[in-house]
């Protein structure tokens, strides 16, 4: 299993390499700035991590702001490396995803920012069958290191190796002093909430780590119950991190500042409604998910917290993401805050310069 995590990163990290010199061939001299009103931005995937800049772009926050998005709406690329070496080949020039596809990008490549928070929380849950809880005598409100030594010797379904639901497992198991390549069975069960609680439900796993709703579906159809909940608290040290932000290349801030700002007050027009407009809100994430009444509100109110408040990149969020991908293994070192968060872009736009 550690071999096919080193291989997944390594091929992420030779997509992003062969992208940045195929962007870099030929390549002219730095444009002077323009008034061009037009991005390029695209998405990894439509979840409810990403429900803040769907909503922008529904209520044509950005339109309102003079920014054209170029396709509309927004693509989503299917995963994080996709969209990553989408950047990297100015193919996209704002890109909506992972803070871990982010860390990942610097390291070939220091010019990278961070123009917006979307998300915080690690918004991604284990959740456990009923079977689990009723071997092991636990439940959701048993303490955390009850719950993850229960897990010891079970089958957690994730998505894929080195992706965030690995490193979540990994995170949890190396906080108790645990071997998550040993003393638990990774099983790649793929991205797909509902094939994550079909192998839930036949028996394949005992437990998925997986993103909302799919706790929620699992508790509503008696399937199983959310185990492991960050969103909720139950995991206190990364509380609260950073999760899906928008990014860019220097170069697009330099060429299109004007463009730039406008989508990051887009994005805090989005982020502004739902923190005043709640109940408008649940009512749009249905929609968005194509959820059922009661699968909505439970989603809603236990991811609502979880949604920014506003663009800034608070310096502690970045700090405990920052943490928790060193824990996991995901990044060796820490990154600094300052070399990644485009602080001064933000404040100008939120300021209302144009």
């Amino acid at each position: 299993m550690r071999m096919r995590v080193q291989t997944h990163r390594l091929l992420l990290a030779g997509v992003l390499l062969v992208s940045l010199s195929l962007a870099s061939c030929g390549s002219a001299a730095p444009a002077s700035p323009s008034e061009s009103m037009t991005l390029k931005v695209a998405q990894v995937t439509n979840a409810i991590s990403f429900f803040p800049f769907a909503l922008a772009v529904r209520k044509q926050y950005f339109a309102q702001q003079g920014l054209t998005l170029d396709p509309s709406p927004p693509p989503s690329m299917g995963s994080g490396s996709k969209l990553a070496a989408a950047v990297e080949a100015n193919a996209v020039e704002v890109g909506v995803g992972g803070i871990t596809d982010v860390f990942t990008i610097s390291r070939v490549d220091a010019y990278i920012r961070m123009i917006g928070a979307v998300s915080n929380d690690l918004l991604l849950d284990v959740v456990v069958s009923k079977k689990l809880e009723q071997e092991s005598h636990l439940s959701s409100s048993s303490s955390l290191e009850q719950k993850i030594h229960g897990l010891v010797g079970k089958r957690i379904g994730i998505s894929a190796p080195g992706s965030a639901t690995d490193a979540l497992v990994t995170y949890l198991f190396r906080s108790q002093h645990l071997d998550a390549q040993k003393d638990v069975v990774k099983v790649n069960v793929g991205a797909d909430s509902a094939a994550m609680l079909a192998a839930l439900q036949t028996g394949r796993v005992d437990a998925i780590a997986s993103g909302a709703p799919t706790g929620e579906q699992a508790e509503l159809h008696g399937i199983g119950e959310t185990f492991i909940s960050p969103a909720r608290g139950d995991v206190p040290n990364i509380s609260g991190q950073l999760f899906v932000v928008a990014y860019l290349k220097q170069g697009v801030i330099e060429r299109k500042p004007q463009a730039v700002r406008a989508f990051i007050r887009g994005l805090a027009q989005a982020e502004d409604f739902i923190q005043k407009h709640p109940q408008e809100a649940e009512q749009m994430l249905k929609e968005y998910l194509k959820l059922d009444d009661a699968l909505a509100q439970a989603t809603w109110q236990a991811t609502k917290g979880s949604m920014a408040a506003t663009p800034r990149v608070s310096k502690q969020s970045y700090e405990v993401a920052n943490q928790f991908h060193v824990k996991a293994g995901l990044i060796a070192l820490p990154l600094a805050y300052q070399d990644l968060v485009a602080t001064d872009v933000i404040e100008k736009a939120l300021s209302g310069a144009k």
